[in-house]
Order: C-alpha cells, then sequence, then structure tokens
C-alpha cells in the first residue's frame, strides 16, 4: 500500500502533463477529422485520482509491483481519448485516419468475451468498439514538445450511443455498487443496451439514405459534411477492401473552392472523379480534384487561394499561415507561385505526366526532373499545406522555375512538344 500511495502522489504532480498529452492528440484527431468532413465529438481527459487509485488497488493484487516504473508501464489509459461517430460505418475512415497518423502499439476491439459463470446472462452483446494504444508521430510535434512521443495514449472509437450507454453502465457496476447489481438492474441496462443498438442500425438507415438523397440530387451540396459523404461513398466502391489506406482529404476547404466556381454538384464532379486515382498510393482525393482544376485552367488558382484564406479565417483548428495569401510576398510566396503556375500554363498536362513518370511529349535530364519534382513539393507545401516552405527553398526553388521558363521560352523542347503547344 505504500508503494500505490507513493505512485498516486507522484502521479498528482504529473496529472497536469497527461491532461497535455491528451488534449494534443485530441486536437490532432479532431482538426484532421472534422476538416475531412466526418461527423465526430472528440474528447480528452487525464485519468482522475480517484478511478486511478480504484484502479491500481484491483490490479496490484495479482501483478505485485515493485516499483512506481512498473505501475506506470502497467496502466495505459493515463491518457485518454475518446472519438464519438455520428455514424457507425464510419470507423473505417477513422481506423485509417489512426493507423496513418499515429504510431498504434496495439488495437483492440469489444465486446470481449462472456462473463464469469454465474453472471447475468446478457441478451445484447454489450459494449461495441475499439480502442487503441498509440503514441503521437515525433513529426506532428514541435520541438519543444517532442518528449510526447514517449508516452502511451489511449484512444477509444466507438457510436455516440455506445459511448453513452457505456458511461452509464460503467459508472453503476464498477464505480457506484463494486459490481453487485441486482437482476432487475443488469436486466434494465441489458434493455438499454438493445436500444443503442437498435438507435445505432437506425443511424446506419439515416446514412445510406443521406447518401442516396445525395447522389440522386441536381443541386449543390449543402456543406462539407454532404461533399465528403458522396467522396467517401464513390472511395468505397472503387476500394471496398477493410485496410484501404487511401485518404480523400481535406473536403472543407475543396467545399468553399467548388463553390465558388460553381462546380459544387455531384453532376458536376462526376467526370473530374474519372479522371482521380483510387489507390493507396495516390494523393488524398480532395487534392486530386483540386489538382485537375487548376491543370486544365491555372485562371482558378486565385479562386482556391480565396477559399483557402476564407475557410482559414474561421477554422478553429487553423494555423496563421492559412489565413495569408499564396500570391502573398511574405517569405517569397508569391514570386515562386508565379513562376510555377507559368510553368504550368506552358506544358499543362504534360507537367504532371512527366513528375508521375508516364510516358509524355517532353524529355527531361535526370537533374531537371528531379527538380522539377522538388519544386512541386515546394508547391504543394504552399498550396495545401498549414505551413510554408522556409524563404531559402522558395528562392531556390523560383530562381530554378524562372530559368526553366526561359528553357521553354526558347524553343528547347522536344519537337513533339513544339507541335502540341502550336
Amino acid at each position: 500500500m505504500a508503494l500505490i500511495k507513493e505512485f498516486l502522489e507522484d502521479y498528482r504532480g504529473k496529472i497536469g502533463h497527461f491532461q497535455h498529452l491528451a488534449e494534443v492528440c485530441a486536437y490532432q484527431c479532431e482538426s484532421a477529422l472534422k476538416r475531412q468532413g466526418l461527423r465526430v465529438l472528440v474528447t480528452s481527459r487525464a485519468k482522475r485520482l480517484d478511478s486511478l487509485a480504484s484502479k491500481v488497488e484491483d490490479r496490484a493484487q495479482e501483478k505485485n509491483y515493485r516499483s512506481i516504473a512498473e505501475i506506470y508501464e502497467d496502466i495505459v489509459d493515463l491518457a485518454g481519448v475518446r472519438i464519438a461517430l455520428f455514424f457507425p460505418q464510419d470507423q473505417r475512415e477513422v481506423d485509417q485516419f489512426i493507423r496513418s497518423n499515429f504510431n498504434v502499439d496495439s488495437v483492440k476491439d469489444f465486446p470481449e468475451a462472456l462473463g464469469h459463470p454465474g453472471a447475468y446472462p446478457k441478451q445484447f452483446l454489450g459494449y461495441v468498439g475499439r480502442h487503441y494504444r498509440l503514441y503521437l508521430k515525433p513529426e506532428s510535434l514541435p520541438p519543444e514538445e517532442q518528449h510526447l512521443a514517449n508516452y502511451v495514449i489511449e484512444v477509444q472509437v466507438g457510436s455516440v450511443l455506445m459511448h453513452a450507454w457505456a458511461e452509464v453502465e460503467h459508472d453503476l457496476v464498477y464505480k457506484s455498487t463494486g459490481s453487485f447489481l441486482s437482476q432487475d438492474e443488469y436486466a434494465i441496462l441489458d434493455e438499454l443496451n438493445g436500444l443503442m443498438y437498435e438507435g445505432e442500425m437506425a443511424l446506419e438507415r439515416l446514412q445510406t439514405a443521406v447518401k442516396r438523397r445525395i447522389n440522386a440530387e441536381q443541386h449543390p451540396f449543402f456543406n462539407h459534411y454532404e461533399l465528403a459523404s458522396y467522396l467517401t461513398d464513390q472511395k468505397r466502391r472503387a476500394l471496398p477492401g477493410p485496410e484501404c489506406r487511401f485518404s480523400i482529404g481535406r473536403t472543407d476547404v475543396l467545399f468553399q473552392f467548388l463553390k465558388t466556381i460553381g462546380l459544387n454538384s455531384v453532376p458536376a464532379l462526376r467526370p473530374i472523379l474519372q479522371t482521380c486515382r483510387f489507390s493507396p498510393q495516390a494523393e488524398p482525393l480532395a487534392q486530386q480534384i483540386v489538382d485537375q482544376l487548376l491543370v486544365n485552367n491555372p485562371d482558378l488558382y486565385g479562386a482556391y487561394d480565396r477559399a483557402r484564406t476564407t475557410v482559414g479565417a474561421t477554422d478553429p483548428f487553423g494555423t496563421p499561415y492559412e489565413t495569408l495569401s499564396f500570391f502573398s510576398e511574405t517569405g517569397g510566396l508569391g514570386p515562386f507561385m508565379r513562376s510555377w503556375i507559368g510553368v504550368e500554363r506552358a506544358l499543362g498536362q504534360v507537367l504532371h505526366q512527366v513528375l508521375r513518370g508516364e510516358p509524355a511529349d517532353l524529355v527531361l535530364d535526370g537533374q531537371t526532373e528531379e527538380k522539377l519534382r522538388r519544386a512541386k513539393k515546394l508547391r504543394n507545401q504552399i498550396v495545401f499545406g498549414s505551413a510554408p516552405p522556409s524563404e531559402e527553398e522558395l528562392e531556390r526553388g523560383e530562381e530554378f522555375l524562372q530559368g526553366f521558363l526561359s528553357f521553354l521560352q526558347q524553343g528547347a523542347v522536344e519537337p513533339s512538344l513544339q507541335e502540341q503547344k502550336a
């Protein structure tokens, strides 16, 4: 008991650290999932002292702890995040996001095996959800917070209804009564669990009905959640496997962009989607759509920039950079982007065929091709990122692009390309 008391006092001094760890993880989850267009509720917490004391005392009987370090290693939910889904079918998208953006240590699916002999014979399965033990990726953290990547976090994913039922059941069964409820109380909890399953089925039917309406309508999407629903449905049709790692990307900015240029509807998007690549190696679907539109009409860069900064001005998860025009003179953004757009105007789809390694009517030496790929990477960071490249990178990139433009203007291209441009 002395060791447990010492551990609890140590944890009391560190609870702020675990609260911050959980908040950072929750922020990363909520910002990305809502920008993607998934309807979720994300909460976080550090484990409460009273709850932790009860858990450690129970586990100490079988664990025989010998040090505070052993207790910290055994208790993996000191920092916890909960992702509650409006629509249970979205768990696949959330699973893809988590596996792509965190270092996942283990995954546990519920329900577990049936309870001990003599327990109340449940008619329903009980709690249904998926729990992850994971670590933040160092590259997702600023230099001063790299240490956070060393601590485990528990992330629970389930429907909003199931999480609500689990709160009631957990507080009554484990916190209030020490697992000693009457048969009538267990029966009522079981009945409520059945209502939650029925509610989840209704939510799934509702999601299906929403998708059916969106796919059938000719008028514009109402918000980026409807756009995301349509794009996710297209993705699932193209890639039905449960382990696909293909992302639809940010639909909030895409929605604003399509709305601005009058392409914010299913009929307008269908021909664009036919040119997109649905594969784990491809760029996010939203990015591919934007790229197709910008390559075919570089004049739309201005409209996209306005859409991006409009969303950034009210986005609670946005960064200061996302409110800054990428045509600004700040940090060399404008000169680089104008040079890049000049190259896109000169080459069109041929440029992107070269960069993807596809057959094209343009032959370049390996060094020039590599510099073009670096410039494209800078362009992608500027257009789709939350922070700009360094001023030095942009200066070098702009200098190369200006030289490459001169190369094109002097007619130093393959004859087939000259004929195509003519």
